[in-house]
């Protein structure tokens, strides 16, 4: 009888590698019906019975309840693809997926798991390289457009598309801020030389539009402190507590003189505002917002080169920000705050609109998906077809590549490229083509040099050529998709068990060591 070594829960060799297979697999399956412009969504429904659809695969893992560790690592992939490149989640989860699934063929007929890591570096590394051979120059409406399709926002990804494409040349992803509203159509979407924020008025005694705007940013409570709220007094007739409330109701309108007597002639606030300072402010004709979100306060502050208070007390006319125009105009039946003319000219706002909420979310999301590409294509200037081409060329050309490495580690370059194939067979499934016959016409078709820009055909069948469709994506979105499932692959193949292991000690408890 074996002895135990230790009070760990292992898992042998094979049986991990093969759980962990399992799961990349399942972890692909399930995203995989959403490749595509013909691809499905999902229902995503909380504990609270809050439901989102969507078939953006970054939105999909995000919210998944996974408590596997090897699937919270694939789904890592999909977190640093849409970091990097906004888009493309979904092909590079499926991507792991099939490499794995690939691996697995592999590990039975006995190959260590390190020679196919190795071979699986290799075909990664050799595919950036003919990527290059790939780049393309296309117009930016094209990368949107390709950006939207298969999404809520295809309908009207025309108008989509412009607006996408004119805030991404007028400024960097950080100064664009996004609102959505429902209750119109997706084409009254806009966008302006400015900033939107999703605020109002706190007293309706405030003027709704105010020109040649000062702004005051505070990020604390204009009241009362704490400690002065919290003070329990002892009265003994009517005139101490009309006295008490009197000092009080001075107190704070001396507090909302502090910010106008700095100049300012709108304020925006971080936390809440005192009632008794409101009617205060309002009675002075300065517009103000309370509970505004920290983000809209940050590119309040980049725009118009405010600074943002903490210190009331302090608050001079240096520490305000500047604008043309200040105004609240309403969007149905909701208002808006409008800044415009700031001296920060970069920043841009998008309103999208939609006839709900759950469109108006699911049309945000593809937005900013869009957005992100659009901008990545602009700064880089580097291209390729989509609709699976760039895939199926690699595919060719690694397993061409495959014949000049030597060993085992063929073999790995072989299945790598096998597995490529799994983005134009998905997008023809998710058609409801056969994916077998796609595969075989794309093959024919790409087997000349001269042909490296077919795709499949999601809406008639077969195979047509990308390019001269419009349909284009970023280069960095395809490098990073390969990139990024290659790595994942060869880091869960190296592991060989699995082990629950104790908490390692802290600081201050027994048994840490320096």
């Amino acid at each position: 009888m074996t002895e135990q070594v230790t009070d760990a829960n292992q898992k042998q060799q094979a049986t991990a590698q093969q759980v962990n297979i399992f799961a990349a697999k399942e972890i692909a399956n399930f995203v995989r019906s959403t490749l595509g412009p013909m691809g499905m969504d999902k229902m995503l429904v909380d504990q609270a019975g809050d439901t989102v659809v969507t078939n953006d695969g970054a939105t999909i893992l995000r919210t998944m309840n996974v408590t596997h560790p090897t699937a919270k690592m694939i789904i890592e992939v999909a977190r640093t693809q849409e970091e990097n490149c906004y888009d493309g989640t979904t092909s590079s989860i499926i991507l792991t997926g099939e490499l794995m699934k690939q691996a697995e063929g592999l590990l039975a007929k006995k190959i260590h798991p390190t020679m196919i890591v190795k071979g699986f570096k290799l075909a990664a590394n050799q595919a950036e390289e003919y990527l290059e051979n790939l780049t393309i120059d296309e117009d930016l409406l094209s990368v949107a457009k390709t950006a939207m399709t298969g999404k809520s926002a295809e309908t009207d990804k025309d108008v989509l598309a412009e607006i996408c494409v004119d805030v991404a040349q007028a400024a960097k992803l950080s100064d664009i801020s996004v609102i959505k509203r429902a209750g119109a159509k997706v084409g009254d979407s806009a966008a302006i030389a400015g900033l939107l924020i999703d605020k109002s008025m706190v007293h309706h005694a405030m003027p709704e539009t105010v020109q040649d705007a000062k702004i005051a940013l505070i990020d604390v409570d204009v009241t009362l402190p704490d400690f002065a709220q919290q003070m329990q007094v002892q009265v003994s007739n009517n005139d101490a507590v009309e006295e008490f409330i009197a000092k009080r109701k001075v107190q704070l309108q001396a507090l909302a003189e502090k910010v106008i007597s700095s100049g300012a002639n709108v304020l925006l606030c971080l936390r809440d505002i005192d009632k008794l300072a409101t009617e205060h402010l309002a009675k002075h004709g300065i517009y103000a917002a309370r509970r505004v979100a920290k983000s809209d306060m940050e590119a309040v502050a980049k725009a118009t080169n405010a600074r943002i208070v903490s210190d009331i007390d302090n608050i001079t006319a240096s520490d305000l920000g500047t604008a043309d125009l200040f105004q609240e105009v309403h969007v149905g039946d909701e208002p808006l705050i409008k800044i415009t003319g700031t001296p920060n000219s970069t920043a841009v706002s998008v309103l999208l609109r939609a006839p709900t909420k759950h469109v108006v979310d699911e049309i945000g999301r593809a937005f900013d998906d869009a957005v992100g590409v659009v901008s990545l294509a602009y700064s880089n200037g580097k291209m390729l077809a989509g609709g699976g081409s760039s895939f199926m060329y690699l595919s060719r050309m690694l397993k061409q590549f495959a014949s000049t490495v030597g060993g085992r580690s063929q073999m790995a370059v072989e299945a790598f490229a096998e597995a490529l194939e799994i983005i134009p067979a998905t997008l023809a499934e998710n058609s409801g083509l056969d994916p077998l016959d796609t595969l075989i016409e794309l093959r024919t078709a790409h087997s000349s040099d001269d042909s490296t820009t077919y795709g499949v055909n999601v809406y008639e069948g077969g195979v047509i050529d990308m390019l001269a469709e419009g349909v284009v994506e970023p280069f960095s979105v395809v490098s990073q998709a390969i990139q990024s499932a290659s790595e994942t692959a060869a880091m869960i193949l190296r592991i060989d068990n699995i082990i629950t292991a104790k908490k390692l000690a802290e600081i201050g408890e027994d048994g840490f060591q320096y």
